[in-house]
């Protein structure tokens, strides 16, 4: 089985781009992740109540000047799209999402039923049109810098797929 990126790692690469904030609904792919931000003392973690709450918390952060990641499950991208919406992709406001990818590694191995999470979650950023790249592994943090450049370039949202659960 493929290793998952490291959560040392990728809050190295988050505090290098100049992320000021994480909002982050711990689950399953992230918790390791969500665990070393909430631990760094550069980087303020918030923890709202919804993915679509944290999409509108990241936007006026934004607005203020901060640079907001938002740490959240693909099924909370999709609880989040009225947000997206309206505070992100009709704005234009260049939102940076790393995205848990649930229902990946369940249908890598051919495990049946397919979580509906999974087959959706690429269907829904094609259709609101936000680039995304898929993180598959501990090699490719690299994707997080190119999602950032993504987002400062277009001024809309940009994601990362996380196929895979952080590691420590």
């Amino acid at each position: 089985m493929t290793a998952g990126p490291s959560a040392a790692a990728a809050i190295g690469m988050i505090r290098s781009l100049g992320f000021t904030h994480v909002l982050s609904i711990p689950d399953s792919e992230s918790r390791l992740l969500h665990a070393a931000v909430g631990d760094d003392p550069d980087l303020e973690l918030i923890v709202p109540c919804r993915e679509g709450e944290s999409v509108a918390i990241a936007a006026g952060l934004w607005a203020g000047g901060a640079k907001p990641l938002l740490l959240i499950q693909n099924t909370g991208l999709m609880e989040s799209g009225d947000a997206l919406r309206g505070c992100g992709i009709g704005p234009e406001i260049p939102l940076r999402m790393l995205v848990g990818w649930r229902g990946f590694a369940g249908a890598e191995a051919g495990r049946l039923p397919i979580d509906s999470a999974y087959t959706y979650t690429e269907a829904l950023l094609r259709a609101w049109s936000i680039p995304y790249e898929i993180l598959d592994g501990a090699d490719g943090l690299d994707a997080i810098e190119r999602m950032d450049a993504t987002a400062a370039q277009t001024h809309l949202p940009a994601a990362v797929l996380v196929a895979r659960r952080f590691e420590p």
